[in-house]
C-alpha cells in the first residue's frame, strides 16, 4: 500500500513535537543520575563553569550585544577559569562586581576568589578585584567604566575542589592494601593452632596469629568487584546519547514546517532592544523600567523618582540646584512647591539605604547631590 509523502512527512514531524520532548526529558532524567557516579571535581567545576557563562551573558547583554557569542569557559589551571568573547567588550566595573557577587556569592567559597580582567593583546591586568571572607575585599576603581576592547576575564578560586578532593579521598581509601591487625584477626591467639596452607607448589605452616592467604586474597577480590565499574550501565547511557541525537537529527526535517511560525513569533523579541543598565553604586539603574536592581532584588520607581534619581545620577558628585530639579522634573506641572521635591528625595533616600555607601545629600537652600561617603571608599 502505497503512502501519500506529503502526509507522511507531516505525521513523522508531528510525531517528533509530540514525543521529543519527552524522550529527551526522559533521557535527561536517566544522564542525570549517572551523574551522581562521576566524581566532585567536575561537579563542582560544571557548575562554576556555567555561572561564569550566565556573567558573561549579562555583560554582553548590558553593553545592548545581543548577537555575539560568549566563548567556552575554559579552565587553564586547576581552580582557575577564563571567560572569553567573540568580539569587543565595553563594561562598568562596578557592573562586573555586582554580577560576580549574584551569581558567585562569596560565602560558597571557603577563601573567597579574584576576579582579573586582561588585555587580550597585551596580556595586560586592566582591572580585577578580590573578595575574601577572612580578609577585607579588595574593589578598587569603582564607579569607572572600561573603554570598549578585547578582553578576558579570569576567576581564580583558591579552593575550589577542596570539599571534592576530601570526599575522594575517604572513597580512595578502599582501594588502598588491608592492613590487617594479628590481634584484630586471631583476639585468643593461645587457643590458635598450627595449621598448613598449600600455596602453589610450596606448603607452609602458619603459626598463630598469623592469616590465612586465601581468606585475605577472597576479600581483596570482594572489594575490587564492589568499586568495580558497571559496562553495561555505560552501554545504556551511551545508547541514550545515541537516541537523544537521532531524535534532534529526524526534528531538523520538520524544520521547514516550523520555520514561519518561530520567525514571527522571534520578531518582536530579536528586535527588542536590550535595556542598559547603569551602575549607581551597589544597585544596577534601569532608567527604561524605572527599577534598581541588588542582586535578586528588584526596587521599583515612580516616574518622578525615577527623573530625579537620573538627573543626580547623571551629574554624580555635582550640586544640582532646587531650582534645576524642580524645572526639570516638574515641568509640565501648573504649581511647583519645594515640598513636593523633599518629599521625593526622602523616598528615594530609604530605596538607596541597602547601600550605605551611596547618600543623597542636601545642601541646605542650595540643592542635593549623589555621593559616595568619602569615609567608606576603597
Amino acid at each position: 500500500m502505497s503512502v501519500n509523502p506529503a502526509f507522511a512527512g507531516v505525521f513523522s514531524n508531528r510525531l517528533v513535537m509530540r514525543y521529543g520532548s519527552a524522550t529527551m526529558l526522559l533521557a535527561a532524567l536517566v544522564i542525570f543520575s549517572g551523574f551522581k557516579e562521576h566524581s566532585g571535581r567536575d561537579s563542582r567545576a560544571k557548575q562554576v563553569n556555567l555561572l561564569i557563562r550566565e556573567i558573561g551573558n549579562r555583560l554582553l547583554l548590558q553593553a545592548g550585544d545581543s548577537t555575539s557569542r560568549v566563548l567556552p569557559v575554559i579552565e587553564t589551571k586547576e581552580g582557575t577559569f577564563l571567560l572569553r568573547f567573540e568580539k569587543e567588550l565595553v563594561f562598568s566595573h562596578d557592573s562586573l562586581m555586582v554580577m560576580s557577587d549574584d551569581l558567585l556569592p562569596k560565602t560558597a567559597f571557603r577563601s573567597g576568589y579574584a576576579v582579573t580582567v586582561q588585555d587580550c593583546t597585551k596580556r595586560d591586568i586592566v582591572y580585577g578585584f578580590q573578595v575574601s571572607n577572612s580578609s577585607p575585599d579588595i574593589l578598587p576603581c569603582k564607579r569607572r567604566s572600561q573603554p570598549p576592547g578585547c578582553y578576558t576575564i579570569e576567576f581564580a578560586f583558591p579552593d575550589l575542589y577542596e570539599n571534592a578532593d576530601r570526599k575522594n579521598s575517604k572513597t580512595s581509601s578502599l582501594t588502598q592494601p588491608v592492613d590487617l591487625n594479628p590481634q584484630e584477626v586471631n583476639p585468643r591467639p593461645e587457643k590458635v593452632t598450627t595449621t598448613t596452607v598449600d600455596i602453589g607448589q610450596e606448603t607452609k605452616e602458619l603459626k598463630p596469629g598469623e592469616a590465612d592467604p586465601k581468606k585475605f586474597n577472597s576479600r581483596l577480590e570482594g572489594v575490587k568487584t564492589s568499586i568495580a565499574g558497571n559496562p553495561l550501565r555505560d552501554l545504556v547511557y551511551a545508547g541514550v546519547l545515541v537516541l537523544l541525537a537521532g531524535i534532534l537529527f529526524m526534528g531538523r526535517f520538520g524544520k521547514s514546517l516550523r520555520r514561519l511560525p518561530l520567525q514571527r513569533g522571534n520578531s518582536a523579541f530579536v528586535n527588542a532592544p536590550v535595556p542598559e543598565f547603569a551602575a549607581l553604586g551597589k544597585f544596577l539603574f534601569d532608567v527604561q523600567d524605572r527599577r534598581l536592581l541588588l542582586g535578586t532584588d528588584v526596587i521599583s520607581l515612580t516616574d518622578k523618582e525615577c527623573k530625579v534619581l537620573e538627573l543626580l545620577h547623571e551629574s554624580f558628585g555635582e550640586l544640582i540646584p532646587r531650582e534645576t530639579l524642580l524645572q526639570k522634573v516638574w515641568i509640565d506641572e501648573g504649581v511647583i512647591t519645594g515640598r513636593s521635591l523633599d518629599m521625593f528625595v526622602s523616598k528615594l533616600r530609604k530605596k538607596l539605604s541597602p547601600d550605605p555607601e551611596l547618600r543623597i545629600t542636601n545642601i541646605h537652600g542650595k540643592g542635593y547631590k549623589l555621593e559616595i561617603l568619602e569615609g567608606l571608599k576603597i
